[in-house]
């Protein structure tokens, strides 16, 4: 009886993480995108702040998934325990990720310092009261 080679729990929960933090990703930008919007106008604004919390779970999933990612393949190095090819796919998960997130960053601060947005306002709600 030959038993099953043992696969690292570490590689397993990094490749967890990264799908994870896509999924979370994709679900935040639909609820983003639909229902978000007739929330934060329903409540004024004040289910923004939870949106924004969720925003950064996947980033942090993403964090923790390549932290364990490279502890697995150092970790399978050393024992030779299978699980390579799942902890290089949760660390290609979450570097894509990561860098994905920090574009978007990078992309709405260069849009902000060059001023796109103002007056977008004046042209959706000309009778909007300035102070």
């Amino acid at each position: 009886m030959e038993l099953s080679p043992v696969t690292s729990k570490l590689a397993r929960t990094s490749l967890t993480l990264g799908i994870l933090g896509w999924i979370l990703y994709f679900l935040q930008w639909c609820f983003d995108l639909t229902l978000g919007l007739l929330l934060a106008f329903a409540t004024g604004g004040s289910s923004a702040v939870c949106s924004t919390v969720l925003d950064f779970l996947p980033f942090v999933l993403w964090l923790i998934g390549i932290l364990t990612g490279h502890v697995a393949l150092g970790q399978i190095k050393q024992t030779g325990i299978t699980g390579r090819r799942q902890a290089v796919w949760g660390l290609a998960l979450g570097y894509s990720g990561m860098l994905f997130t920090i574009l978007l960053i990078a992309m709405v601060v260069a849009l902000v310092t060059m001023g796109v947005g103002v007056g977008v306002l004046d042209k959706v709600l000309p009778s909007f009261p300035k102070h």
